[in-house]
């Protein structure tokens, strides 16, 4: 008589470790610790990439501002509504000359802060190289980590293979009698 109980099929490798990786803690903090580090390294290059290619943090300011520098340096005077708007909202009592006086500091905050962000692009840029290696290092302790499972598993799965044998063959023993 054939048995009707199913053999439970032996799972995959990806599988099986999860299920245990609780019992094995140097490869669960190898894991763990690859994972970090690759996700402050994924976090820096987008970083890096996003002010690279979007640096464009007052630039429209600093144009204007340069502009009005410019041609109050060559003569250039503020219109009638202009002159009156500063003089009776902002207190201004010669506009034209307040304006001149003050711009330059102005331009040099906005510069300042625009160099301010370039220094951060050349921080993260001195952190790729770090991380690379540190992750590079945490791939290779994950791998060795990963590798002494699968020689576990490997052992587990013939012994369950061994095992479902014995079983077939036991049943086809009983089917003969």
């Amino acid at each position: 008589m054939p048995s009707t109980t199913a053999q439970k099929e032996f799972p995959h490798f990806y599988d099986w470790k999860e299920q245990v990786e609780d019992q094995y803690p140097d490869y669960k903090k190898a894991d763990e610790v690859h994972d970090v580090v690759r996700a402050k390294l994924s976090e820096i290059e987008t970083d890096l990439k996003y002010k690279t290619q979007y640096s464009t943090t007052h630039d429209a300011a600093l144009g204007i501002l340069n502009e009005l520098k410019l041609r109050f340096e060559s003569g250039g005077v503020l219109g009638k509504k202009e002159k009156r708007f500063a003089e009776n909202y902002l207190g201004m009592w010669d506009p034209e000359e307040e304006l001149m006086e003050n711009l330059e500091a102005s331009l040099e905050v906005l510069r300042a802060a625009k160099r301010a962000t370039f220094r951060k692009i050349v921080e993260l840029e001195d952190q790729v190289p770090k991380l690379k290696a540190d992750e590079e290092r945490t791939r290779k302790l994950y791998v060795m980590e990963s590798e002494k499972l699968k020689v576990i598993y490997n052992e587990l799965r013939k012994k369950h293979e061994a095992v479902e044998e014995e079983a077939v063959a036991a049943q086809a023993e009983e089917e003969e009698e």
